[in-house]
């Protein structure tokens, strides 16, 4: 799978980024609308890049990229509301959207913002509704006379961080050398994801355990980790190696612990 970068929107981003939203409403929403909703939702000859661009800069939007390439964009206000998340067509079902959605919940975490808002399309609700948002209501919007469905989604970002404490227990010497050749890569990877808060696998006494400490912001973060895991060739490279873990849960001073099992291995489009 080829890696996702994201990063802030740049005015050179403007062209790429206005061309993804005509794309992703126009072909993927195109399942959920009818031509005529379609039309009155991109209204591509009411757009121009100056107007774009401006409006991209007032919104603290960020750009996913595939190998370079530009696949996506998001954004979050100064007060939690998403106004757009789109995916170019091309670029579905690589994990752009929840890197993206991803990014935008550590930005408002950060910000300590306590919930994220969005008007989400016929299309987009079952990917927010999967990263934990539910719907607060129907909303019918008329644009250009034709009415339109989206609805009101919200997702409370009062909760607890993830941690996980344990070991990877190799019980072959072939597993203890997939281990030390893949995990440079891996620890550099995980570092770099939106919402990890740290991240090491170190050696122990015994030549087959390594220690685990690890730390995401939040569940939305740490799920995205694993999707990223499962499919990575680190995922594929140590699929069989047992994983002992316990995890642990702040919410403000509170600490809990439990048990947990081994780590497992879009259409995300916005009426306006």
């Amino acid at each position: 799978m080829q890696a996702v970068a994201i990063r802030p929107y740049g005015q050179a981003d403007a062209a790429d980024t206005l061309a993804i939203f005509l794309a992703a409403v126009t072909e993927t929403a195109a399942a959920d609308y009818s031509a005529e909703q379609i039309q009155a939702w991109a209204r591509p000859e009411e757009r121009d890049l100056p107007t774009w661009n401006a409006s991209m800069q007032e919104r603290n939007s960020y750009v996913a990229t595939v190998d370079g390439a530009p696949a996506g964009f998001s954004d979050v206000n100064s007060v939690g509301y998403i106004d757009m998340l789109f995916v170019a067509p091309r670029y579905q079902r690589r994990g752009v959207a929840r890197q993206l959605i991803a990014r935008v919940e550590t930005h408002a975490r950060t910000a300590q913002l306590i919930e994220l808002t969005a008007d989400a399309s016929v299309t987009a609700r079952p990917f927010f509704e999967r990263r934990g948002f539910t719907v607060e209501v129907e909303q019918h919007p008329v644009r250009g006379g034709v009415r339109l469905t989206n609805y009101k989604m919200k997702k409370n970002l009062l909760d607890s961080a993830i941690c996980l404490s344990g070991h990877l227990v190799c019980h072959t010497q072939n597993q203890a050398n997939s281990v030390r050749d893949h995990l440079p890569l891996h620890l550099a990877l995980t570092r770099a994801e939106p919402g990890c808060r740290s991240f090491i696998v170190s050696a122990t006494s015994d030549p087959l355990v390594w220690q685990v400490e690890e730390c995401f912001e939040h569940a939305a973060a740490f799920e995205t980790h694993q999707e990223r895991v499962a499919s990575s060739v680190w995922g594929q490279a140590t699929s069989g190696i047992e994983r002992r873990y316990s995890e642990r849960c702040w919410t403000g001073s509170v600490l809990g612990d439990r048990s947990v099992f081994p780590l497992r291995g879009s259409r995300n489009t916005f009426p306006r």
